[in-house]
């Protein structure tokens, strides 16, 4: 890899003896308004290591954007253990769950969520508004390496409208990389996209993941997707389990 984005792809320190996240008996449940209980994940047992790519596959309804949510510390296990990096997430208070998510943990979603009014530039720059010293004062410069490393280097102005659905979800994608996280969450990064697009979409990550070190975690209907992770779950019910590649 060459140029701007090179140095900041660098995989970044972290802990070299256990996995980067790690789910223990983990539940979800909520109450529903007649009173009765509704569990979404059901015992969920995971270990992610730096660098693995791990693709979970369901039917709708079956509890995947919710396991996304627990492993990216947007919500709390009912009961069970989740820890990031060797840290209980149940024992961070809400603000140290979300510096450690901003630091460390990139989303990719089937929508691609861009804020229509800001350009490519701006959109990918959003999560260095955050950061401190020298990544905020470079923002600018740190996004448009990114945007050029994932091929729209001369689209920087543009705004989402005027990109394609591709070049949409590949701005998507340099926003979630922006920051080097340790750990990228992908909620069927390619579901919005066609079938020659969404492979160009997953062959971009994968290179990413290679030269960062990053693990890749991509919910996903499409079995094709699936087979290209390095290990294969099916979520069923709210139960995780490992499957074949590809199973669906």
């Amino acid at each position: 890899m060459t140029g701007a984005a090179a140095t900041f792809l660098e995989a970044p320190a972290g802990t070299e003896a256990g996995p980067l996240a790690s789910l223990e008996a983990v539940t979800r449940s909520v109450a529903l308004p007649d009173g009765e209980k509704l569990t979404i994940l059901d015992g969920v047992d995971l270990q992610i290591h730096a660098g693995e790519h791990i693709s979970v596959v369901g039917r709708s309804g079956s509890g995947k954007s919710t396991l996304l949510n627990i492993l990216g510390m947007l919500d709390l296990p009912t009961s069970g253990r989740m820890e990031f990096d060797g840290v209980p997430a149940e024992s961070m208070s809400g603000n140290a769950r979300a510096v450690r998510r901003g630091n460390a943990v990139g989303f990719i979603f089937q929508q691609f969520n861009l804020l229509p009014e800001r350009t490519a530039l701006e959109n990918v720059m959003t999560p260095l508004l955050y950061a401190r010293g020298r990544t905020f004062w470079q923002r600018e410069r740190i996004a448009a390496g990114m945007l050029e490393r994932v091929g729209l280097g001369s689209r920087l102005r543009d705004k989402p409208q005027k990109l394609s659905g591709g070049e949409q979800q590949r701005v998507a994608i340099a926003r979630a990389l922006v920051r080097s996280p340790q750990l990228i969450l992908a909620d069927e990064p390619t579901g919005a996209l066609d079938v020659a697009t969404g492979a160009s979409v997953m062959a971009l990550l994968s290179d990413v993941v290679a030269e960062s070190g990053a693990s890749l975690v991509t919910i996903t209907h499409d079995p094709n997707v699936a087979a290209l992770a390095d290990r294969h779950y099916l979520l069923d019910a709210g139960r995780l389990r490992a499957g074949e590649g590809g199973e669906a």
